[in-house]
């Protein structure tokens, strides 16, 4: 019967949510099992608006009495005409007709409201079924969150639009103090069940129109050899409007993989400070198929503000209920590789893990900037990240007469001064020649050079220092992009081996504790 996904549910009150004709003096009962469908979609993030010709006082009192009040969002209480209302709630609403459902008792309002608006779907108060067909339509919903919230924001900021008649909207952004943050790569592993969610219910603001199964998104996110991707959270003085945006650019093809908004960013600027990050990256990328589909004016209006800021990245997380907030107990500095690794552990919630500007390297070591960085308890380095050249600018030609194994050792003696634990994760020294990057004289002949010299740092240091043997997990050298990236597989399984030495060691530790 439902011919798109119902984002928003219009009601009429009179005969349709509660029995009886509230203006001509009835006393009116309400239909408790609608009521009940109102706040049931509401947690599925379908929700509710009003459009009854009524006395919106009158109504409201009622609503009130109900408990029912605060469960509508832009309502519309007037005798008024129908079609002309809702054309008008669904502008406010940011939606399309088509993901609306309209209720009501009275066969001529219903075809007045289709007339106007074709796309628009509708259901009979009156009929038999209509109870039923409510039910079935609940039961499709996977949503987990209301969305009340996000158009309380909208409210607001039409009230405030409404008070300074002839406002541009670029100078009531700029006096909104719009913000916008863009986690990148691996960043938006940890929300990538809603960007799947987002991704699949947008439409009209889905300028790519794709679709996408979970498990592919997250591969698609690893995969950072081929994909960029950035998430685009949102607020303002009116609140946080969460996750309102997600980018894919395809960095072999130079294409759009997802371009996709929530409606909440509309007219914002927000696709187009999204373009600006793949610019920042791809200077020659063409964005001339998104002319005329939204502004292309450059939003100096937005405050940029980075995911490596810990405390905006606190406030993304706290909103999205992706972590519950702890300190971190361990800490993976593998680059772009971290996130991933952290995705696929059992001890995700106790992990903070690198990603750039957020880096460990070990020339850190020759320059001191490394006591500016947090080490928790348990480390995981992979060593594979700093056998390239580009990771030690101006000094790359001192690493094998020296300076390498400097920076090792000192930070052995960082790790045995501070109490510290780590697991370093070394290449495979034989894999085949095209998986090496020697263009950055990452070759096999260095990997075997310092790789020996972690090896016999362990040995020297066996309660500060272990290695994991990349090459022991290997079931193929196609399970690696190359030496510093490796697939989705992989990642998994040096996550296995992680959580199997945390564990290891927490278990000792806890024995020992307990013989003390």
């Amino acid at each position: 019967m439902w011919t798109a996904p119902i984002k928003l549910i219009l009601w009429d009150l009179d005969d349709t949510l509660w029995q009886g004709t509230l203006a001509e003096g009835d006393t009116v009962t309400l239909f408790e099992q609608r009521a009940e469908f109102v706040r049931a979609f509401n947690a599925r993030g379908v929700v509710s608006s009003i459009c009854s010709k009524n006395d919106v006082d009158a109504a409201r009192a009622k609503l009130e009495a109900f408990g029912l009040w605060d469960e509508f969002v832009f309502p519309h209480i007037a005798f008024t005409p129908k079609p002309e209302a809702i054309r008008g709630i669904i502008a406010d609403m940011q939606l399309r007709p088509a993901n609306v459902l309209f209720i009501d008792d009275n066969p001529h309002n219903l075809g007045a409201v289709r007339h106007a608006m074709p796309e628009i779907q509708t259901l009979d108060a009156t009929a038999e079924d209509a109870d039923e067909q409510l039910a079935d339509l609940l039961a499709m919903q996977t949503g987990t969150r209301s969305r009340v919230a996000d158009y309380r924001l909208l409210e607001a900021k039409k009230r405030d639009r409404a008070a300074v008649p002839g406002q541009s909207n670029e100078a009531f952004l700029r006096a909104s103090g719009l913000c916008a943050c863009a986690p990148f790569i691996m960043d938006n592993l940890e929300f990538a069940p809603r960007i799947a969610e987002l991704i699949n219910r947008s439409n009209q603001l889905n300028y790519t129109q794709s679709r996408v199964d979970p498990a592919a998104l997250e591969a698609d996110i690893i995969n950072v050899t081929q994909h960029d991707s950035w998430s685009i959270f949102a607020w303002d003085k009116y609140g946080r409007y969460g996750l309102v945006g997600f980018v894919m650019w395809h960095r072999v093809e130079q294409r759009m993989v997802h371009f996709t908004f929530s409606c909440r960013a509309m007219h914002m600027g927000l696709e187009e400070y999204a373009l600006g990050k793949i610019r920042a990256l791809w200077a020659d990328a063409d964005f001339s198929t998104f002319d005329g589909r939204f502004s292309r004016v450059t939003p100096d209006w937005i405050r940029d503000y980075g995911f490596d800021d810990a405390e905006i990245r606190a406030a993304i997380r706290a909103e999205q209920n992706a972590q519950p907030g702890m300190d971190p107990a361990i800490r993976i500095m593998f680059d772009c590789q971290s996130g991933g690794i952290a995705h696929y552990s059992r001890f995700r919630p106790a992990i903070e893990f690198d990603n750039n500007p957020r880096l460990f390297a070990l020339r850190m070591m020759d320059d001191g900037s490394y006591r500016e960085q947090t080490f928790p308890p348990f480390l995981v380095y992979g060593a594979t990240v700093d056998y390239l050249d580009v990771r030690w600018p101006e000094k790359w030609h001192l690493l094998e007469i020296g300076l390498y194994e400097k920076c090792v050792l000192r930070l052995v003696i960082h790790l045995i001064e501070n109490g510290l634990r780590m697991l370093v994760v070394l290449p495979p020294e034989n894999a085949p020649i095209e998986k090496y990057r020697l263009g950055l004289n990452h070759s096999p002949e260095r990997c075997r050079i310092f790789n020996a010299v972690w090896r016999r740092m362990a040995r020297e240091n066996p309660e500060h220092l272990f290695i994991l043997e990349v090459a022991h997990l290997l079931d193929s050298p196609d399970e690696m992009a190359d030496v510093t990236h490796y697939h989705p597989a992989l990642l998994q399984k040096v996550a296995g081996q992680m959580d199997l030495w945390v564990h290891q060691l927490f278990t000792a530790d806890s024995e020992q504790a307990a013989a003390a």
